[in-house]
């Protein structure tokens, strides 16, 4: 995979429900809130209303106004920590902190009132350089609030870890458009999107932990504060010297859940979710004590299984259970976790859609590739973004070469890209040569073909080493066929024992070349001890000395032998270039793909382990660039006037 990135927020104005009438004026001159409403649910839903009480709910609870149904606590001064009373209805809002004298969310509303406007999609996004003085954008971190609480409210990213722009990567439309996966598709058959990994992946996970854990921290904040009142344990606490205040995540994590919905469902499951996702209703629900968290938390659980693949629907079920175990015994870490579950559930959702996109568009984008690269790559050349002249230089370098190679005199006949596949093999044949613009999108391709000459190389020199030893030891006697076979055969497990000790020392800052230097040591014993039993001896009896001797010979080996031995592969490599390329010239793009995909399963099915290093596989991979290349540059570049 091509892993996904942090985009900017996007998003339409569709589903939102402006606001109604919520808020009267009595004669008191104070402001009443009005009540809720059913208009959230479908019209084919179940009413809207309250439930009888469940008997994992205490004595209090049952005897509360608020039912068990009900998902975000009430006001409470007594409880603290993780496990929190969500059966206790109030009206303390989350999404509210006391400002002088009038609440956040009466603030809230009453400027909403006045300006006259209804909440706008990405609007609840706060600009950089906001003032810190209290108001409807910003809430006051109580005394109360645990340092690590604190750091995270006012630290965390504002969006969730995974919203639509995060994720539009995965979109069709940028599937289409993206010139780095249209190139690979060609040549990687087995190509798929996964989640971020490496650097950027433990980055995003670093600062997942820090939004859920200030959401979880919101959700305490909104149980344990009313919007005039303290807790009973802020007199207690020490405040800071500069009140602290963050911003509300709340309603804007309402917003990309939405929005991610919107991209998962089918038009004709669109208008429930909006129905479902009024988000100025569901805040007046919080704000109330009334979101039914663990109605919510099914309802998602039977929509999403209705459009998820099959072996999604455990986990969909399992974040609904969270959700509610988190609910219903007022459990805000198990609530957050099963939210974050849900966020991870999308995400999961979007990969499979983009992946079953990419299966089902792979032969139509394969098609049209050499006219998708001719058409990007023009617009590019001609807007300045591209610079080609070193790499008509190049090209113009590989064809007064070719015509001087020796191995030319035997390839006449071949199409006019020959001068092209002298060029690329000996880029791949020479670790230190710069790789051309027009090559850009190869590097990786032609990198992976470098490290395998460059593998074959140092292979090849180690087996002469381990060749001449055993001729030494047989006392250059012809063996007889006994132990000829049990040569080759020991010849057979050196190669791969001989990989797997390089394998396991790769490094990003290290060149092939490095890491077979740096283990010739432990290359040197295996082959000393690989010749001593092909010839019948005993290993316990081989003594240092004979291992350090032959250290000293394989150093030296590389380092002298390894150009000889790369300028022979060179031609043996182009020779075998050639003979596929002729083959791939009258083919398709397609065509060549669907060769180069049977051949590898072929490949697969007969070998036994790993994949030794080869002539085979980089030729055919060469031959597979250089035509698609040719197509694509030759008129933009190597032949244009």
């Amino acid at each position: 995979m091509t892993n996904s990135e942090q985009g900017e927020y996007e998003s339409d104005d569709s589903g939102m429900g402006e606001w109604g009438n919520e808020r009267v004026a009595d004669r008191s001159g104070r402001a009443q809130k009005a009540a809720i409403t059913d208009r959230r649910f479908p019209a084919d839903a179940t009413n809207y209303r309250l439930t009888e009480p469940s008997a994992s709910f205490t004595s209090t609870a049952m005897a509360s106004s608020m039912r068990p149904r009900v998902g975000v606590p009430g006001k409470g001064n007594t409880q603290t920590g993780g496990e929190l009373d969500f059966t206790n209805g109030s009206d303390a809002a989350l999404g509210t902190l006391a400002c002088e004298h009038i609440s956040a969310l009466d603030y809230s509303i009453a400027s909403t009132v006045a300006t006259s406007l209804s909440v706008e999609r990405g609007s609840l996004v706060t600009e950089s350089e906001q003032s810190e003085e209290c108001s409807p954008d910003k809430r006051l971190i109580p005394p109360c609030t645990s340092e690590e609480d604190r750091a995270a409210l006012l630290h965390a990213t504002f969006l969730p870890p995974v919203t639509k722009g995060s994720l539009e990567e995965l979109d069709l439309d940028w599937i289409q458009s993206n010139i780095n996966l249209r190139v690979d598709l060609n040549y990687d058959h087995d190509l798929h999107f996964t989640p971020v990994s490496g650097h950027k992946g433990r980055q995003k996970k670093e600062e997942a932990v820090e939004y859920w854990l200030s959401l979880a921290a919101e959700l305490r904040i909104a149980y344990q504060h009313g919007t005039l009142d303290d807790c009973a344990s802020c007199p207690k606490a020490s405040p800071p010297s500069t009140p602290p205040y963050f911003t509300p995540r709340l309603s804007q994590m309402f917003l990309s859940l939405q929005d991610l919905l919107l991209t998962l469902v089918p038009d004709h499951d669109r208008e429930q979710v909006n129905q479902y996702f009024d988000i100025e209703l569901l805040l007046q629900e919080v704000s109330h004590g009334l979101l039914d968290v663990i109605r919510l938390a099914q309802w998602l659980c039977g929509l999403l299984t209705t459009h998820c693949a099959p072996m999604r629907d455990e986990l969909a079920q399992e974040m609904a259970e969270q959700i509610q175990e988190g609910a219903e015994k007022g459990d805000l870490q198990t609530l957050v976790q099963g939210i974050e579950k849900l966020f991870a559930f999308l995400e999961a959702m979007k990969l499979d859609v983009a992946n079953h996109q990419i299966r089902s568009f792979r032969y139509h984008l394969i098609e049209d590739t050499v006219a998708f690269q001719q058409d990007y790559f023009h617009t590019r050349l001609w807007g300045g973004k591209v610079n080609a002249n070193a790499s008509k230089q190049w090209y113009e370098e590989a064809v007064r070469k070719h015509h001087e190679c020796s191995i030319s005199i035997t390839i006449r006949n071949t199409p006019a890209h020959s001068a092209l596949i002298h060029g690329l093999v000996e880029l791949c044949c020479s670790p230190s040569s710069v790789i051309p613009e027009t090559l850009k999108h190869d590097q990786a391709r032609l990198q992976t073909i470098r490290n395998e000459i460059q593998d074959v190389v140092h292979l090849v020199i180690s087996l002469t080493v381990f060749d001449h030893f055993v001729q030494h030891i047989l006392g250059g006697q012809r063996p007889v066929s006994t132990v000829q076979t049990q040569i080759r055969q020991t010849r057979k497990l050196l190669e791969s024992r001989i990989m797997d000790l390089t394998d396991g020392t790769m490094a990003r800052n290290k060149s092939i070349t490095e890491v077979w230097s740096q283990n010739h040591r432990a290359i040197a014993l295996e082959l000393t001890r690989a010749a001593w039993v092909a010839c019948g001896r005993n290993p316990a009896l081989l003594v240092h000395a004979e291992v350090d001797s032959k250290a000293i010979e394989l150093s030296n080996s590389f380092r002298s032998h390894g150009p000889t031995t790369a300028r022979v592969l060179r031609k043996v490599l182009e020779k075998a270039t050639h003979d596929h390329a002729k083959r791939f010239h009258k083919m398709t793009t397609l065509a060549i793909s669907e060769d180069q995909r049977q051949w590898h399963q072929v490949r697969q099915q007969r070998q036994q382990g790993r994949n030794r290093p080869g002539i085979e596989e980089p030729a055919r991979m060469l031959a597979h660039v250089a035509v698609v290349h040719w197509r694509v540059w030759a008129d933009l570049v190597y032949l244009a006037q």
